[in-house]
């Protein structure tokens, strides 16, 4: 559920009225407005392409802190799953490149810092 503060009651219910003349639910109106201004805006693709590469970030974030901490070597994470565990670290990078893994996250255990949030950094 999210709340919207300070949406103008006047559009709301021209929304709601239009929605139900539609049979639709005001969710999907909205939604649809939204998806139309994104599509518009000229770096669409660029904010898009962020947004996955955070969503990927975050389950092989995940994944690591599902390992534990009594391994030892180089982890490969991708897709939200570790790979493998390996003892040399270019070894990981083979195996990297072999699956051909884009979003994939190589990380050395025991981990000395518990990783809490990377920020990937928007470009504006």
């Amino acid at each position: 559920m999210v709340a919207i503060k300070n949406f103008d009651e006047e559009l709301y219910r021209l929304i709601k009225t239009c929605a139900a003349l539609e049979n639709r639910t005001i969710a999907s109106v909205i939604e649809e407005a939204v998806r139309s201004w994104l599509a518009s805006r000229r770096d669409y693709d660029e904010i898009l392409a962020w947004v996955r590469l955070e969503r990927e970030y975050q389950k092989n974030l995940d994944a690591l802190r599902r390992l534990g901490e009594c391994r030892r070597g180089y982890a490969l994470i991708c897709d939200g799953e570790v790979v493998e565990v390996f003892d040399e670290y270019l070894d990981a990078v083979r195996r990297s490149l072999e699956i051909q893994a884009p979003q994939a996250m190589i990380v050395k255990l025991p981990l000395k810092a518990k990783p809490e949030r990377l920020e990937l950094g928007m470009p504006w």
